[in-house]
């Protein structure tokens, strides 16, 4: 008996952590706030088209349709996916911004948007930016990518 009360008590210990709710920084706030408030992210449909149009998906379908009729078609994909990955593009953006800035410049950013005293500094910082995202963001353009050519393949198929 005496063996099933600590296995109780760390069970019950890993529940309580496992349940918990990390608290949100401001930091990690302000960045989310100016990334959807400046539309940081609308990159993603446009990046995730450039992505597509460099694989053989899409040199398959561009044999099929013609190479403008097979981005209308894979385009047409990606913007119907865009609402399952946009936030997840959006928090990788606010996490890279978070590594390039400081609180006193996200809260500035987050409050002041373009109209802040660091907003050249976002443009400034663009590359670094962008190369802290490429690693967090290669799952999501595969993902959405593969998703929208495999898609518009399919629907090639059929007809």
């Amino acid at each position: 008996m005496t063996r099933i009360k600590p296995n109780a008590h760390a069970l019950m210990l890993l529940c309580a952590l496992s349940n918990g709710v990390f608290a949100e920084t401001p930091s990690q706030r302000d960045a989310k706030a100016f990334v959807n408030q400046a539309q940081i992210g609308r990159n993603l449909r446009g990046i995730a088209l450039s992505v597509a149009k460099q694989t053989v998906s899409f040199t398959t379908l561009a044999g099929k349709l013609g190479r403008a009729d097979a981005s209308v078609a894979v385009s047409k994909e990606i913007d119907a996916l865009l609402p399952r990955y946009q936030s997840r593009w959006d928090e990788n953006i606010a996490q890279a911004l978070e590594k390039t800035f400081t609180a006193e410049e996200l809260s500035s950013l987050a409050s002041e948007g373009r109209s802040s005293q660091y907003a050249e500094k976002v443009r400034e910082q663009q590359d670094k930016i962008g190369m802290a995202m490429e690693s967090s963001s290669k799952p999501i353009l595969t993902e959405i990518v593969s998703e929208a050519l495999n898609s518009a393949l399919s629907k090639q198929t059929m007809e």
